[in-house]
């Protein structure tokens, strides 16, 4: 048991090498527009949605992780991801019309994304059973780390290589998850599952088997009213973050900033992240804080915060100040997020919640943008956005403290913890075909 302890944090160090030189690819989408407009001299809004497809589907994927996790293990999942993300950088590298890029960059790569995201999330919760806020939090600092570097090397990258240089090197770099992934080896619960489930059923027996179970597990979750509220939440959280990092610049903009005076904003916001997200991961192992009340207290702030953007857009130094606020009231969401998913659910429900959590991320990023701008052009006033942004943060604030209310007793809460630990510990895992767990001594939930 204690060789076991000692390899989590090798799977920790897998985790974290893994979304820095994965998903955070995600955080260059800005540069990478710039280039595809350079590259394909296409329409801006065809081009914007390039991007945008391929920043959301780290998260809308989510399910599609989930299965490919409960079919086999989560190394299986992150060795996909790398598999994927190499297949679409080297075969967009081959693209000529950007129309393609929907294909390789948008769906193929951001599918690897995707299951590189969720695969170490949920692996991360079966190594660290007992301290998931402290892996959450040195895991999701690897995405605040690659904020900074992402869109410096893509950018020394096309300068020295050209655009389809630039994908093609990409693309031997995420190749490297592969060899993170396979540093995750299955844990002891993971085991157990392959041991007794499914024994003797063909693939794709089992694939039906686990895509039946999961439906039936999702709207059982979703049944559970402080899940169902922190969903709602979070896709209240994802649109205002989705808009305010969009439209930030061009507002800082038309206040009459350069253009590099409002990229540097958004990029100050990255150490307002990393800042955020550790400081954010250690106060939320404070019991008498709560990741719950932390969380709804940060959307709060950051929707006052909003409501004050007038008065930071006088000066190139309030600016800079504003886009370092917003890293740090919006990074720790991301730390809370995951780990109020973990706190809420029984792991054998983990890998499903975590899946509908991002698939619930992505579309936020996906829908908040359009939406805010059809909101702007149909008043005429583009502070408009930002007062819809106020809006969902206020609700995000809202659905957080009534997810907390919600949520089991504190005595059901702590039997449900010391049961989940003992199953981790011991190994006493006993699955049914369906492929629900039965903790030891009827622990109810």
């Amino acid at each position: 048991m204690e060789q076991e302890n000692m390899y989590s944090w090798v799977v920790l160090f897998a985790s974290f090498t893994t979304l820095l030189c994965g998903p955070t690819i995600g955080f260059a989408s800005g540069v990478i527009h710039v280039a595809l407009l350079n590259e394909f001299k296409e329409d801006a809004t065809l081009t914007a949605w390039v991007g945008s497809l391929f920043s959301c589907m780290f998260a809308l994927t989510g399910p599609i992780a989930s299965l490919v996790i409960n079919v086999f293990d989560c190394r299986t999942c992150v060795v996909m991801s790398g598999l994927l993300m190499m297949t679409g950088f080297v075969t967009s590298y081959l693209v000529t019309d950007i129309r393609l890029l929907f294909l390789t960059f948008a769906l193929i790569t951001g599918l690897g994304t995707g299951l590189a995201n969720t695969g170490c999330i949920v692996v991360l919760r079966y190594y660290f059973p007992k301290n998931a806020a402290f892996a959450a939090t040195l895991y999701i600092s690897g995405g605040a780390l690659g904020i900074f570097i992402h869109p410096a090397l893509f950018q020394y990258l096309t300068q020295g290589y050209g655009f389809h240089g630039a994908f093609l090197i990409l693309g031997g770099i995420s190749l490297n998850i592969c060899v993170s992934g396979m540093l995750m080896r299955p844990s002891k619960y993971e085991q157990d599952r392959q041991r007794h489930d499914f024994i003797g059923n063909s693939l794709r027996q089992k694939v039906l088997t686990i895509m039946c179970g999961d439906f039936s597990r999702f709207f059982s979750i979703m049944k559970k009213l402080s899940f169902l509220y922190f969903v709602i939440s979070v896709l209240c959280f994802s649109i205002a973050a989705a808009t305010e990092y969009m439209f930030l610049p061009e507002y800082f903009i038309k206040q009459g900033s350069t253009f590099q005076e409002g990229s540097f904003a958004i990029a100050v916001s990255g150490l307002g992240c990393i800042v955020s997200r550790v400081l954010t991961g250690f106060a939320s192992t404070d019991k008498s804080i709560g990741g719950a009340i932390l969380y709804s207290s940060l959307n709060g702030i950051m929707a006052i915060l909003t409501l004050l953007l007038p008065m930071c857009s006088t000066s190139s130094h309030l600016r800079i100040l504003y886009g370092f606020l917003l890293g740090l009231y919006t990074g720790g969401q991301w730390v809370l997020v995951n780990t109020l998913t973990l706190e809420l659910l029984d792991i054998q429900d983990v890998a499903t919640g975590v899946g509908a959590v991002m698939f619930t991320c992505g579309t936020g990023y996906l829908i908040g943008p359009p939406i805010a701008a059809a909101i702007s052009d149909a008043s005429g006033y583009f502070n408009s956005i930002f007062l819809f942004a106020v809006g969902m943060l206020l609700s995000a604030c809202l659905f957080g403290f009534l997810s907390n209310v919600t949520k089991p007793t504190s005595s059901a809460t702590k039997d449900r913890e010391l049961a989940i630990a003992a199953s981790a510990d011991d190994c006493c895992i006993e699955e049914s075909v369906q492929g629900v767990l039965i903790l030891p001594n009827n622990v109810p939930e």
